[in-house]
């Protein structure tokens, strides 16, 4: 696991909440949520260029450097998956 890795935080509609992170998400087994995390600030970023390219839109707020051996305890309702690419995570077709 690298030292940083790089979540993908979403714009929320209404104020800020100080104590969640909305990160980019879907939904996953057992009533977890996935989320993306990145070794790098480059594959963030070219993840979020290829998902619109497919025609997935995200709603960035912001890209957030984080601890990786703290991600469980940060974000205990979130699958973490490791540089994904954009099909692995979104899956099927994108949203009209």
């Amino acid at each position: 696991m690298p030292e940083r890795v790089y979540v993908i935080v979403v714009e929320t509609e209404g104020a800020r909440d100080p104590e969640r992170m909305p990160l980019l998400s879907q939904p996953g087994t057992g009533g977890a949520r996935r989320t993306a995390a990145f070794s790098s600030m480059l594959l963030a970023t070219t993840f979020l260029s290829q998902a619109q390219q497919l025609g997935h839109f995200v709603k960035l707020d912001y890209i957030f450097p984080a601890d990786p051996r703290r991600l469980a305890e940060d974000f205990p309702e979130f699958e973490v998956r490791l540089d994904p690419s954009p099909q692995a995570f979104f899956g099927g077709e994108p949203a009209p």
